[in-house]
């Protein structure tokens, strides 16, 4: 089992899942539509909110909520394997600007990267948050390993 963050519309969960061989194969893979987190901390994003957090010792939540998961522990870090040049983007979700490397492969310019690869989720490196509505205090920022849902990501640019 290793630590990760999991960031969908509403929360920051963090919690443990059990440790595939390729956890970003294993995200991509449309037979498997959940993930299961053991050991869970639900933080609420909106400041707002009159619970703020909660506990449990399992979640299940369908990967189509996911928005992107901070692989923050050096374990997490381990199964995921990054390859293609860094290219620094400005990626845009409905509640934060992420500049971050994108890695596409050769000489394909980051603008292909969806047409290319046909996968939901996609690795970057060197994330940096930045809150676009109030949100809640998190407990990081930045992230060297972060993987991104392309379903929640509204437009993106080269830096």
């Amino acid at each position: 089992m290793f630590q990760i963050r999991v960031f969908t519309p509403a929360y920051l969960l963090t919690g443990e899942v059990e440790e595939p061989h390729s956890f970003l194969g294993w995200m991509n893979n449309k037979d498997k539509t959940t993930l299961d987190l053991h050991n869970v901390e639900a933080l609420v994003l909106d400041p707002k909110s009159s619970v703020p957090a909660t506990a449990a010792s399992l979640v299940t939540l369908h990967k189509s909520q996911v928005v992107g998961v901070d692989m923050f522990s050096p374990t997490a870090q381990q199964a995921v394997k990054v390859t293609g040049r860094p290219e620094v983007a400005v990626l845009y979700t409905a509640r934060f600007l992420i500049q971050a490397n994108l890695h596409p492969s050769g000489d394909m310019p980051i603008g292909r990267i969806p047409d290319v690869v046909k996968s939901n989720f996609v690795a970057v490196t060197q994330a940096q948050l930045h809150p676009l509505l109030s949100t809640r205090l998190l407990p990081a920022l930045e992230s060297p390993v972060m993987i991104r849902n392309w379903n929640h990501i509204d437009f993106y640019h080269a830096r």
